[in-house]
This record gives structure tokens, sequence and C-alpha cells, in this order.
């Protein structure tokens, strides 16, 4: 495994990317970068505008702070994106490019979009695909 950092320009981009689709929430990257593949990890966190009450640490990554329910972990390779998480008690991947969507259960069954957050993982790719284009080229 190659734990890797990403530009700083794209960490920052593709950070506000998922938070834009979950308002009061931010997201923590971890990224593998190997010779044409990439896989980045995101960590949903509650902001400290959502019930501050309930979020005492001033530390915004601190566990107080953590919503694991919007974590997901994204795939690039080439003109290849996936996006794979956890929806209820099982995950379910996208697999996307802009002419074609398409939904997997754990198994690799195609399904129905999700509802109801199988909309914003759609819109959420259509965003990141033309900036991996750009920063990670073929």
């Amino acid at each position: 495994m190659n734990l890797s950092t990403l530009p700083i320009e794209f960490e920052l981009t593709a950070a506000k990317i998922p938070s834009d689709h979950y308002p009061h929430s931010r997201f923590k990257l971890t990224a593998e970068i190997e010779k044409g593949f990439i896989t980045i990890d995101f960590q949903g966190y509650f902001t400290e505008s959502f019930n501050p009450k309930n979020r005492p640490h001033s530390n915004p990554i601190s566990e107080a702070y953590r919503n694991n329910k919007i974590d997901f972990r994204l795939f690039w390779s080439g003109e290849y994106l996936a996006l794979s998480g956890w929806w209820r008690t099982a995950i379910l991947s996208l697999e996307y490019t802009p002419i074609r969507q398409k939904w997997l259960n754990e198994d690799g069954e195609e399904i129905l979009r999700p509802y109801p957050d199988g909309d914003k993982f759609e819109a959420i790719a259509a965003s990141f695909y033309p900036i991996l284009q750009q920063y990670f080229p073929t």
C-alpha cells in the first residue's frame, strides 16, 4: 500500500464536492496512489455548526464529530470512476462515466438507483469526473 498525498488544490476541491451535497458535513481524505490507479477514502464529519451542544471538542476531526454514515471510497483509473460505500446494511457501488451510470450491489449485480442518496452520489461522481481527468490524466 502506497499512502500518498494529493495535490492540495485537488484535495480542497475534492473535499468540497460531497460537502455541497451533505450540508453540515466535512470530509477527511486519505489517498492511495499507484501507477495509474487512485483510491481515496472519504471519512465524514459533522461541522461545528451542526448541533454544537453535542460537539464539545475543539478538534474538528475528533470522534465527537464523526458521521460514518456518509463515508465512501472513490476509485479512479484512466476514464473509470467508481464510488462505493455502505448504504443501510449493504455495500453499494456506482460505476460512472459521463455516458452511463450503473449501480451495483455487493454481489456485483446491477440494481436500480438507491433512494434517497443515489441521486446525490451520481451528482458527486459527475462533479469528480472532470476534476480527476484534469489532475490525473491517462
